[in-house]
């Protein structure tokens, strides 16, 4: 298992396709290759801060639309009319998680239950790729944990993290604890083969 840590959101993307791409194994997805590494881990010290990386080589459509995945209540097309991870966030079943999260953690700061599930059983045709969100306050800060059964580097890691943050922001404001971490534990970390010359790209632009 590795574990990668870094400042930034964007520098712990591209370290992390730097992994991918020296460690990754060949697989086929369907139709499509992909380079894979298993168990991955992904921890952000600093994810709300300004970021260049991100700036200069992120998709911002990508970026609004994973934003809007996880802000708003619709059924998602393209990931097979699913409901969106806001659904499954703030109407799970018609309960909202984040605000029973937020009263949970003020009730009991120290609390290690304050997890959520993303996955509906009765929604059979799409498994999330974020699969669970669990929050912790420790050393006074409010730390976000979250469990991925597969997640596209190539093209999505950063959309993820930033989204994240944003949910992790939402609950740090009304509880009154300040963000701290922000950490992924990816089982599937992944980069397509369509994506990895622009991939290798970046990386060379970086050094």
């Amino acid at each position: 298992m590795k574990e990668i840590r870094c400042e930034s959101i964007g520098e712990a993307w591209l370290k992390s396709c730097e992994h991918i791409s020296k460690k990754g194994k060949a697989v086929l997805d369907g139709d499509k290759k992909l380079r894979e590494v298993m168990n991955l881990i992904v921890s952000v010290k600093k994810p709300g801060q300004k970021d260049r990386i991100i700036e200069k080589y992120g998709d911002k459509k990508m970026i609004k639309w994973m934003l809007s995945n996880f802000l708003e209540q619709k059924n998602v097309p393209e990931l097979k009319n699913a409901p969106s991870y806001g659904t499954r966030l703030f109407n799970y079943r018609g309960k909202n998680q984040i605000e029973w999260v937020i009263k949970k953690l003020r009730e009991k700061p120290e609390t290690k239950s304050a997890t959520i599930s993303m996955i509906m059983p009765e929604d059979e045709n799409y498994i999330p790729c974020v699969s669970t969100l669990d929050f912790k306050i420790r050393n006074g800060k409010l730390g976000v944990f979250a469990m991925c059964r597969a997640i596209d580097f190539g093209k999505k890691v950063y959309a993820n993290l930033i989204a994240l943050n944003k949910i992790q922001n939402i609950v740090s404001e009304k509880t009154g604890i300040p963000s701290g971490e922000l950490t992924i534990f990816v089982v599937s970390s992944h980069i397509y083969d369509e994506d990895y010359d622009k991939i290798k790209k970046i990386l060379g632009r970086k050094k």
